[in-house]
């Protein structure tokens, strides 16, 4: 085979499959991909860092929790509780209400707590830096007892029942303060604001607590 035929092939090869913006478009694709799988691994590897370090962060109460069946919920729970927490919500027939504002440092729980029949008529989570408002608050009187902290973690008893607390920089308190909604029948409409904040480890509240026990507060 000649010289002369082997160019003139090459010249009407390259023409007509254009062989040079070929292989660049090749090239890019190549790039391309690579890009995109080294992207898609160390996408995997932060995932696995991440799993990694949580649960190296966990604190040694924490481990035995989770040892003993509880477990760390994929998001925190917010506002009104269902009763699988324990609480039957009650509900009156006039709209007083509870409105509360959470400032930084902490989440807080609270059980608004019937003062005549010690009886817990809503169980409220209010994220940090959040609001709530609480309405139909049934007429009578009440106190709060409240739950302070940090990562919550929740315990599933098997009944249907759900246990859930706080696990890092807890503290109980119930308050002193009794909030009057009102005798029955009555047609006057009530409503408090409650406001809570943490600072520098002091807690700040326009109503007075006094502490109590976790076990008082689980009650």
């Amino acid at each position: 085979m000649s010289d002369s035929w082997h160019n003139n092939y090459c010249r009407v090869y390259n023409k007509l499959y254009n062989v040079p913006i070929l292989m660049k478009y090749v090239s890019r694709l190549v790039i391309l991909v690579s890009t995109v799988f080294g992207m898609a691994v160390a996408s995997c590897n932060r995932g696995n860092t991440s799993a990694n370090d949580d649960t190296a962060e966990l604190t040694e109460a924490q481990k035995n929790l989770i040892n003993n069946g509880w477990y760390i919920p994929k998001s925190a729970p917010s506002g009104e509780l269902p009763e699988e927490y324990g609480v039957k919500s009650k509900f009156g027939q006039q709209d007083n209400y509870f409105d509360i504002e959470i400032g930084s440092g902490c989440d807080v729980a609270i059980k608004i707590v019937n003062i005549t029949n010690e009886q817990c008529i809503r169980y409220i989570f209010v994220p940090e830096k959040t609001t709530a408002n609480i309405q139909m608050i049934p007429q009578g009187q009440y106190y709060l007892k409240l739950a302070y902290g940090k990562d919550w973690m929740e315990f599933d008893n098997g009944n249907g029942r759900i246990e859930g607390k706080f696990t890092s920089n807890v503290s109980y308190d119930k308050s002193v303060d009794v909030f009057d909604f009102g005798k029955k029948n009555s047609s006057s409409i009530v409503n408090y604001v409650l406001q809570i904040n943490i600072k520098d480890g002091h807690l700040y509240n326009n109503f007075k607590t006094i502490s109590i026990s976790e076990t008082e507060f689980m009650k």
